[in-house]
């Protein structure tokens, strides 16, 4: 807070995303900001109050990292970004909220917290380019793992 003038006036509170460690301030430059993809409430008065926006993540009072693709965060605060579960990836960066996660195409398989449509492969007994909808084993073949591997003629 900081007070411009004498008198009976009241203290005037550093607004959003500003703050100050400043005793007996009277001028609104000792309202500094906070570091980059934080956020911090009206009349705050020190560094870590301002903490990590939604998609960022890091200490509290320090930059944030952006959630890399495959992950998201949805509120404020120094938590952790959350992975897109198992079958599903992301290719946003600083994603807010798990709807960005979307579903592989059919029969393939993704690890959790993918960040590439690529990741998504072929599940055992289905054949195709990583990232794309997959073909079953004709009669006759088969494929035992997942991934980009042709089926195999039974012998």
């Amino acid at each position: 807070t900081f007070k411009v003038g004498n008198g009976t006036g009241a203290c005037i509170s550093c607004a959003m995303d500003l703050y100050s460690t400043t005793v007996a301030a009277v001028t609104p430059d000792t309202c500094l900001g906070c570091p980059a993809y934080t956020r911090s409430d009206i009349g705050s008065s020190v560094i870590t109050n301002c903490s990590c926006i939604a998609g960022y993540t890091g200490p509290d009072g320090e930059e944030c990292d952006a959630c890399f693709a495959g992950t998201y965060k949805v509120g404020n605060g120094t938590g952790a970004c959350i992975s897109c579960a198992m079958d599903l990836y992301s290719t946003t960066v600083a994603a807010v909220t798990p709807d960005t996660c979307l579903g592989c195409p059919a029969f393939t398989r993704s690890d959790i917290g993918s960040g590439i449509i690529t990741n998504c492969s072929c599940i055992a007994g289905y054949t195709g380019p990583d990232g794309e909808e997959c073909d079953a084993c004709f009669a006759g073949t088969y494929k035992v793992g997942n991934g980009t591997g042709a089926c195999i003629s039974c012998a």
